[in-house]
């Protein structure tokens, strides 16, 4: 927990004893999904995937409480238990919302607390399996920012036109995330092979205007995060001449900044058409100018589906991509290795050549979601995952590279509510 948050949060909540305790009314929720994910090779894929199976990519326990203090004040707390963000080895537990809200009118809504930043149109309830019916949101998209929550303000200004709502929302505030990374020869401060976690200071604003529909929904925004970490970012890696057309990519002797901007735009809609087939696609980019530039990259995603009574099939394509000056700088650094070097100073590139983060990949899907219950429900996908130059999905094998792999991936999941 960011150590702004208790403050943040006890600031909001202290307020509630002031507030009309004689008309408070309070509901409560819960939610979880337990997935089970297997792929058809050793290397692990999105940290947990592997041939060996595993429960830890996609199973999650939340609960939540409403509160509804008069027509014009509440609050909400939601908690949630999950494969840790800065381990994976442990299970954390964390307050994904504690908020305040007051409506001085039925088209304003202003909040106060930790909540979740209105980004993709999955973004805010993702968490929650039984809300969309593909097994797993297409991570190609909805990595492609520096964090999803954040403690500050938000700003939400709806209006109501022939049944469409749209709403513009504005919010601010900071976060403290982690950034993950994995050495295929050796981890940052070990002689390893292993992933390590960076912690970040994130200040993040945004501006996104949203459309609802009965059977559609549309939104767009514009972010700015500026982050921040101990001992700041290495902006670069130098190369280092040894002798004429021999040298090596050095990370220690990196330039290094304080703080950078990253920059973040979104795009997505989701259409009910004809024959009630639905069409979702969704779009977003970001930009990172440190050494770790194959940060810097677009995804998007476009997904069919059609529901027949419980049954809902699906069929997805996604891709994501780094940008060709990012790819290129990680296969000069990746290639750069020499017999001359031994193996030390050979590692020491492709750590290099990792600290880069370039992706190139897409993956296609098909499954289906089945509906038990209102509140209940199964999923089974089989997806085909393929990487160009590289992908930092996946976490290669020591001696070898995460570009040019083709592998599939079976889900199964159980979600529900209560």
């Amino acid at each position: 927990m960011p150590r702004f948050l208790p403050f943040s949060v006890l600031l909001s909540f202290i307020l509630l004893p002031a507030l009309p305790a004689q008309a408070m009314d309070f509901t409560w929720s819960g939610f979880g999904t337990i997935g089970y994910a297997q792929s058809d090779q050793s290397f692990k894929y999105q940290r947990f995937i592997s041939e060996h199976g595993t429960v830890k990519r996609d199973s999650v326990l939340g609960a939540q409480v409403d509160f509804k203090f008069d027509q014009h004040w509440g609050a909400a707390i939601q908690g949630k238990v999950a494969p840790s963000e800065k381990s994976d080895a442990s299970w954390q537990g964390v307050l994904s919302w504690a908020f305040v809200s007051w409506r001085p009118a039925d088209d304003w809504l202003i909040r106060a607390g930790k909540l979740r930043v209105p980004l993709m149109l999955n973004t805010e309830n993702q968490d929650v399996g039984m809300t969309y019916d593909l097994a797993r949101l297409p991570l190609e998209v909805y990595s492609i920012v520096p964090t999803t929550d954040f403690v500050g303000l938000s700003i939400s200004k709806s209006w109501l036109l022939d049944n469409v709502e749209w709403t513009v929302d504005a919010y601010s505030g900071r976060a403290e995330n982690y950034t993950r990374y994995y050495g295929r020869e050796i981890k940052d401060g070990a002689p390893t092979p292993g992933s390590w976690f960076q912690k970040l200071n994130v200040t993040s604003s945004g501006l996104v205007l949203s459309v609802h529909g009965i059977d559609n929904m549309f939104r767009a925004g514009i972010h700015e995060a500026a982050v921040s970490k101990p001992g700041g970012f290495i902006s670069d890696i130098p190369y280092r001449r040894i002798a004429p057309g021999f040298g090596y990519f050095d990370i220690a002797s990196g330039r290094n900044v304080d703080s950078i901007v990253i920059p973040v735009q979104n795009i997505g809609i989701s259409l009910l058409m004809p024959w009630d087939v639905r069409v979702t696609g969704e779009y977003a980019r970001m930009k990172v100018t440190t050494a770790s530039r194959g940060f810097t990259r677009w995804g998007s995603y476009f997904s069919v589906s059609r529901q027949f009574g419980a049954w809902t099939p699906y069929v997805y394509y996604a891709k994501v991509k780094s940008t060709d000056a990012s790819l290129g700088l990680y296969q000069a650094v990746n290639s750069n290795r020499s017999s001359l070097f031994g193996d030390a100073l050979n590692d020491y590139q492709a750590l290099a050549a990792d600290i880069v983060s370039p992706f190139d990949q897409w993956s296609g899907a098909l499954g289906a979601s089945y509906r038990l219950t209102p509140r209940s429900m199964l999923k089974a996908e089989w997806s085909h995952i393929q990487t160009g130059v590289a992908s930092s999905f996946v976490d290669a094998p020591s001696g070898s590279d995460s570009g040019d792999r083709h592998f599939n991936v079976l889900s199964l999941s159980y979600s529900f509510t209560f």
